[in-house]
């Protein structure tokens, strides 16, 4: 076996065929039944390329590392050719999907070289599209709603967008809005929220990743009130107390929680921002002050997010939100209208199609408190840790299945020499190397048991990213070094 390519991505064999792009099929080389056929199980057409590579958008969003030390930079630098890490600028978030805001390409080599828009390449090629998912865009409720052009936008798109994430400070204190509310919200300000589809997401820690999400119980949101009178300054007494009764009564009115969360959460957002920043400073004061071993673990993180947004009232958030440190591996799941706001760390992140954001805290971007107070569920309790199942006999793969429709996540984890299969799939998927370098083979039947053609095999290195076709089962095999990789994919029905 002959050494790997050192380039980000390189396939052993070039493809011998690929979809229509706005040219006829006979001059691409292959009639519209063989061009059909890469949308059939590949021991029905062995000889064609189901790995098509992708050149995917970076976004620079201040809070990413920086430089080198961003993983988002190492991965883009592997594979974009033209990319050269600066070490000053930030490398927040790797797009991998069809979202206007960041679409990626995907680059043909047979029978010339040829880069497309994804988009454009699902248009002309529906039929490799898979089946819609039953929870996507296209469900009775949002048509009411949804204008012609987003109607159309979505017959073109993948219903998932996968991205990397490298966090060096705090995102937003933030939550994604509903179908129902991100059709308004589109149609009332468009400039701002681009897109009318909901989303919902998940992250999968690829290292430690430290995050604010959903509401603590109230019961410890009320203990930390009373041990923070700062905070009480400034959303007043009553709220507190109100609260207070809420619990109490819970057994009897649990909506009266909410309501109260509600009351609590909205004075807090929408308070006079010099009554902000004064409490900060005497809060910041009063914490400093105290010795280091005897301060409080949520105290401490009030200071880190205050080194990094001195007066904001998001740092205020931390006494209101669950604070977890997700270990590698482990996935937290935010559905629509739940606040939460990343830290730090590094992470595989999927989500419905939309960049639709609502924000009210920690950022300098433009904010809309009042959609994001109106919109919240107000539930409280612990956060939405989402467990992985094995697929049977294969223990170096995990399947992330969130209660969602659009997207579902496979991680795909070895040691030198270890072998994976990933099952074929109905629709469209999405392959990235995050660690190590693989052998990908692409092999007949629905799991992999059949022999690979030699001739569809491909060398991935750190920074490889591939659509991969309908009906597609993957061999992976390391070949240096312990490998990461992830498939990202639409949900399919059981």
């Amino acid at each position: 076996m002959s050494a790997p390519p050192q380039a980000g991505h390189a396939s052993i064999r070039p493809p011998t065929a690929v979809p229509p792009i706005g040219l006829p099929p006979l001059v691409m080389g292959h009639s519209s039944e063989e061009i059909e056929g890469m949308g059939s199980p590949l021991s029905q057409r062995p000889y064609m390329d189901r790995l098509l590579a992708m050149k995917c958008q970076v976004k620079t969003y201040a809070w990413g590392k920086t430089g080198s030390d961003s993983l988002v930079a190492e991965l883009a630098a592997e594979g974009l050719d033209e990319l050269e890490v600066q070490e000053r600028t930030p490398y927040a978030e790797l797009w991998m999907g069809t979202h206007p805001s960041g679409p990626s390409m995907i680059m043909l080599t047979s029978p010339w070289k040829m880069v497309t828009p994804l988009s454009e390449w699902i248009k002309l090629n529906p039929y490799l599209r898979g089946p819609r998912p039953r929870g996507s865009s296209g469900d009775v409720e949002a048509k009411i709603t949804r204008t012609k052009s987003m109607l159309k936008l979505d017959a073109s798109s993948l219903p998932f967008l996968f991205k990397i994430l490298s966090v060096r400070t705090a995102l937003s204190i933030q939550a994604h809005p509903d179908k129902i509310l991100a059709a308004r919200l589109h149609r009332e300000s468009p400039d701002h929220y681009k897109d009318d589809n909901h989303k919902p997401e998940m992250a999968v820690a690829i290292t430690p990743f430290e995050a604010l999400c959903s509401f603590q119980p109230a019961y410890s949101i009320l203990c930390n009130c009373r041990a923070t009178p700062e905070l009480v300054t400034v959303i007043g007494e009553k709220v507190v107390s109100d609260l207070d009764d809420a619990i109490e009564h819970r057994a009897v009115d649990d909506n009266a929680v909410k309501l109260a969360l509600k009351g609590l959460f909205g004075n807090l957002m929408s308070a006079p921002a010099p009554l902000v920043a004064q409490q900060l400073t005497a809060l910041i004061r009063r914490i400093e002050s105290t010795n280091e071993i005897l301060r409080a673990p949520v105290d401490v993180l009030a200071m880190r997010l205050y080194a990094q947004y001195e007066g904001d009232v998001g740092v205020f958030c931390v006494y209101l939100l669950n604070y977890l440190v997700l270990k590698p591996g482990e996935a937290l799941y935010l559905g629509a209208n739940e606040p939460h706001a990343y830290i730090s760390g590094d992470c595989a992140e999927i989500m419905a199609t939309s960049d639709n954001v609502v924000r009210a805290g920690l950022t300098p971007k433009w904010k809309d408190v009042s959609t994001l107070i109106n919109m919240l569920t107000y539930v409280d309790g612990s956060p939405h840790i989402v467990k992985p199942t094995q697929p049977d006999g294969e223990a170096h793969i995990w399947r992330y299945s969130p209660p969602v429709d659009e997207f579902a996540l496979d991680r795909v984890q070895m040691r030198e020499g270890d072998q994976a299969t990933l099952t074929s799939l109905k629709g469209l998927a999405i392959l990235i190397v995050v660690k190590g370098s693989v052998l990908v083979e692409q092999i007949a039947g629905q799991r992999g048991d059949a022999t690979p053609d030699s001739n569809l095999q491909s060398y991935l290195t750190a920074g490889a990213i591939h659509l991969v076709c309908p009906n597609t089962a993957l061999r992976i095999t390391v070949q240096h070094d312990d490998a990461l990789v992830f498939r990202a994919t639409a949900r399919e029905s059981s």
